[in-house]
């Protein structure tokens, strides 16, 4: 594992980073003055594997760069991915309010990253000090549950060729119609819970209903009407 400080980043680099994302917004100034000076901003090369299942938990993380893979390895070898992690996201800090002294899960750059660790010892000092914080900040969490749990329920309904037009359907709201993956198709399809040879079936229908364009890594939405449909939109 390569994996090295960046002692170049300052305190006040850090802050401007950690501030995208909402868990941290609702720190002062000299609450999120103080996490950051017991953080670490972290440079992972490509593979790197940042944490294994079983591992003590020391720090949650904020990825500034890059894309982290949260995963786990069954005991003949098959990868399962659970969530793929890019810039501006945090992982792990459930871990603190559930008591887990574990990582349920691996951790590992798809891509050469840089992340932030964050010490859950001392995050969690900080809301015992500020009731006022610690309310503020455990809605916010609670609204991200109910929006995961949403997003499970929705999964677990779906079909594969749905789950699949789901997905590219996500992908154009932030990319439009014409956009690279930006990991390989076997990732997506772990994320998909399906069989890479499922989903590979499943993009050749859609290209042959002429829904889609696929080129290499690269997708076209033809018919983003048919992709609605295919996705189980039917208004």
């Amino acid at each position: 594992m390569e994996l090295k400080s960046e002692n170049q980043a300052s305190c006040s680099h850090m802050e401007l980073l950690l501030r995208q994302n909402p868990l941290f917004a609702r720190l002062n100034r000299e609450q999120l003055s103080s996490l950051c000076s017991r953080s670490k901003i972290l440079e992972l090369s490509e593979g790197s594997v940042l944490f294994n299942h079983g591992d003590t938990v020391h720090n949650f993380y904020f990825v500034y760069s890059g894309l982290i893979k949260l995963y786990r390895q069954s005991p003949f070898g098959q990868e399962k991915i659970f969530e793929m992690e890019g810039a501006g996201q945090i992982f792990a800090e459930a871990l603190m309010f559930l008591e887990q002294t574990n990582y349920p899960v691996s951790a590992a750059a798809m891509q050469k990253s840089i992340i932030v660790a964050i010490s859950t010892h001392h995050f969690l000092k900080i809301l015992k000090e500020s009731v006022e914080t610690s309310l503020l900040i455990m809605g916010d969490l609670s609204r991200r549950m109910h929006e995961l749990i949403n997003e499970i329920d929705k999964l677990s309904t779906l079909s594969g060729r749905n789950r699949v037009a789901t997905y590219f359907l996500d992908q154009s709201m932030n990319k439009g119609q014409e956009f690279k993956l930006d990991i390989p198709k076997n990732a997506i399809a772990s994320m998909l819970s399906l069989q890479p040879e499922t989903f590979s079936r499943l993009l050749k229908e859609l290209c042959t209903q002429q829904v889609i364009e696929v080129t290499d890594s690269n997708i076209r939405i033809l018919d983003k009407q048919l992709l609605r449909i295919a996705a189980g939109i039917t208004t």
